[in-house]
């Protein structure tokens, strides 16, 4: 490393981390100041419009002090501030249980992926092709098309729920579809018992809907697979009025 390499180093972590890391010989400190000051506020401000129910649940030395570490600690793989979400999601994962927030606030980590979903759905260049669709195809007979913007998710608490005033106090085991509107472009979630969820997991793994509710009779060890074959109809019903399910495919001449 040139000297040159040496002082851009050295001044690049005095940015990230001031305090740890000193000015460079020869550097103003009020003019540096000023670039300390700006890139941590760019960071820190679009964590907070990427995960405000986060942020509304920390007061700002716990905020603060958690941006700062990441900014401090995490090496970011990508130049676009639309990625520092997912960036802070990865560095969280690996130091959450280090932290005093996972004694206080366990369910912390689960929220932020949460929220983070969002932006990735958003952004997710995939479109439908509605041409290979039967929006009121038989969902039983046909072969049912799931929203391709979707994310199937399981945390260990309700984190759809969570505010300020509703902090949950013990786990409670919680199965989401994430998806994209395809009209709107606007992110939901539909709520799903574990039984709809590894229905649709199933689905996803391209399985026609009756060797889907049949596989799943089985490891349900279910007494009555024709009464959960006309339950499970019901559900799918629902889950294209929810637009989990588009419609069914269209067979290619």
């Amino acid at each position: 490393m040139n000297a040159t390499q040496a002082y851009q180093r050295a001044f690049a972590a005095h940015l990230r981390d001031p305090q740890a890391n000193p000015l460079p010989a020869g550097v103003n400190p009020a003019r540096a100041g000023v670039y300390v000051e700006l890139l941590f506020n760019n960071v820190e401000d679009f964590l907070s419009h990427a995960l405000p129910v986060t942020r509304s649940l920390l007061d700002d030395a716990q905020w603060h002090g958690l941006v700062r570490q990441f900014y401090a600690e995490h090496a970011c793989l990508t130049p676009y501030f639309r990625d520092i979400s997912a960036e802070f999601v990865q560095w969280l994962s690996g130091r959450f249980a280090a932290t005093t927030l996972s004694e206080g606030l366990p369910f912390l980590l689960e929220l932020v992926h949460y929220e983070w979903v969002e932006i990735p759905l958003l952004l997710d260049p995939t479109e439908i092709n509605w041409h290979a669709i039967n929006p009121e195809g038989d969902l039983l007979t046909g072969l049912p098309v799931l929203n391709p913007v979707m994310l199937l998710q399981s945390y260990q608490y309700p984190v759809h729920r969570i505010g300020a005033d509703a902090l949950p106090t013990d786990t409670e085991p919680t199965h989401l579809a994430l998806l994209r509107d395809p009209q709107r472009d606007k992110i939901h979630f539909v709520e799903l018992n574990a039984a709809t969820m590894r229905l649709l997991q199933l689905l996803q793994a391209d399985m026609g809907s009756r060797d889907a509710i049949q596989q799943l009779a089985l490891e349900m060890q279910h007494p009555d697979p024709q009464q959960l074959l006309h339950f499970a109809e019901q559900i799918l019903t629902q889950l294209r009025t929810q637009q989990v399910i588009l419609g069914t495919a269209i067979r290619q001449a």
